[in-house]
């Protein structure tokens, strides 16, 4: 055991007066943390935290006739109100409830830079259940500095509608988690955010730039899969039977060649379709690029299938950012950090994560997905909701989608150096994700318009704060 640990084992010194006054606080601490899972507002006169302190107080007393010992204080007072945890003896190493395992006190948690704390919610358990995954000591007696940073995650929480939307902010050069906002872990459909993966894993093969050509129109130019397959992949659309992919309304439908930039402008699904399952590329390419870049296996519809293409995966606003960000630090995929320091009682630091982070795509090819997206947002569908003003930037970029019936819309994007992922989506009581849109449609102008203008008021926003 190291000096350090010593130094934050419960119990030690005179068992009396430690137990008497430490122990009082540590487990008031504990008891609030507990309640404060149900409820935000925990108060040392609320009921049952207020039951707990009577019977932690009476427990003494009755330790003071030498009835008990300090730990029978703790139990006696649990076990009243359906709770069981159990405090080790003077020579045990901490204190904490069974469920969360030894060592576990709850510890202060604070903003980046250490000076606020953050109170007892969502974002408060996002860092603690990252710690715990990334660190596997003693939380007894330490100070959690994340990496959240006050003043943006004031921005995130406002400029979103509860339970309707959620936004994710990183930091592209290091994976740090800056902000978390609403519904920010709620798993969607990405939908047309999926294209730039695409355009990565093509360009990846060095066999294409943003202004190779391909066919726009699908039905002229049918698609099969596998590519020993003799017929041509179909759909059931509002009018029948027709050539895969479905298309966005918005389209206007030629039998042309496109750029892959115009195609990213005008939100187009045919060409990405040609070219994920063009030859050279295909599905498997596309998820295996999809995986190293922060989506992970096993997410719900993530499968080497064509419709990986059109988007139907799930993923949540934070693992959209994460992947964006891959595309803004040069193809370096950084595994987002929640914490920063972890303290000990004197303020000393006794464990900082290490870096996780790999180049999983040629910086060529990251530059020129960036590149494409830029023209998307100032010049194509995924910019109608954006002011001019946020999107003239040079090293702004962004795409827009919206998945089939409109149940999700999206808008992720870089500014500066960060990565800005907006989810909207709205669901009934049993959590069925509703239509956004009395249409239905999806498609780029759907995101633009539903989730652009929060993107583009962050990004407004974290300009004028410099």
């Amino acid at each position: 055991m190291s000096a350090d640990e010593r130094e934050n084992v419960p119990g030690r010194g005179n068992l009396e007066n430690d137990l008497d006054n430490d122990l009082e606080h540590n487990l008031e601490n504990e008891f609030r943390a507990m309640f404060a899972e149900r409820s935000e507002t925990v108060r040392p006169a609320t009921s049952p935290y207020a039951a707990v302190r009577q019977r932690i107080g009476a427990a003494r007393r009755r330790r003071r006739m030498r009835i008990g010992g300090a730990s029978m204080a703790f139990a006696v007072a649990a076990v009243g109100i359906g709770v069981w945890a159990t405090v080790p003896d003077a020579h045990h190493r901490a204190i904490g409830p069974a469920s969360h395992g030894a060592g576990t006190l709850t510890p202060e948690v604070m903003y980046a830079g250490g000076r606020t704390e953050i109170p007892a919610g969502p974002l408060r358990d996002a860092a603690l259940a990252w710690l715990r995954a990334n660190y596997h000591g003693s939380l007894s007696g330490r100070t959690v500095v994340t990496t959240f940073d006050e003043n943006l995650q004031t921005v995130a929480s406002t400029k979103v509608e509860p339970g309707d939307s959620g936004v994710a902010i990183v930091d592209w050069r290091n994976g740090e988690v800056l902000a978390l906002g609403g519904t920010w872990n709620r798993p969607l459909p990405i939908a047309d955010t999926m294209k730039p993966l695409v355009l990565a894993a093509a360009f990846t093969t060095g066999h294409y730039t943003p202004d190779s050509t391909v066919p726009l129109d699908a039905q002229t130019h049918p698609l099969v899969w596998p590519p020993n397959a003799k017929q041509p992949m179909t759909y059931m659309g509002a009018h029948g039977k027709a050539d895969w992919p479905p298309e966005s309304p918005t389209v206007h439908i030629q039998d042309v060649d496109v750029t892959l930039r115009k195609a990213a402008e005008i939100g187009a699904n045919g060409p990405f379709a040609q070219l994920g399952l063009a030859p050279d590329l295909g599905p498997a390419e596309v998820y295996d690029l999809a995986t190293r870049m922060g989506i992970p296996s096993g997410t719900k519809d993530f499968v080497p299938v064509p419709a990986l293409i059109l988007g139907t995966a799930e993923a949540t606003p934070l693992t959209m950012a994460t992947v964006y960000a891959t595309l803004a630090d040069g193809g370096v995929r950084h595994d987002p950090v929640m914490v920063g320091q972890l303290l000990g009682k004197d303020g000393r630091v006794v464990w900082t994560p290490s870096a996780k982070s790999e180049q999983v795509l040629a910086p060529s090819a990251a530059q020129g997905v960036t590149d494409v997206l830029h023209s998307a947002l100032t010049d194509g569908t995924t910019g109608t909701a954006v002011e001019p003003r946020t999107s003239a930037e040079a090293g702004t970029w962004a795409m827009a989608g919206a998945m089939d019936g409109a149940k999700a819309a999206w808008f992720d994007g870089a500014d500066s150096h960060y990565v800005i992922s907006v989810a909207v989506s709205k669901t009934d009581a049993k959590g069925t994700l509703l239509p956004l849109s009395a249409d239905g449609h999806n498609g780029p102008d759907v995101g633009s318009r539903l989730a652009g203008p929060i993107w583009a008021g962050m990004v407004q926003t974290l300009r004028n704060q410099g």
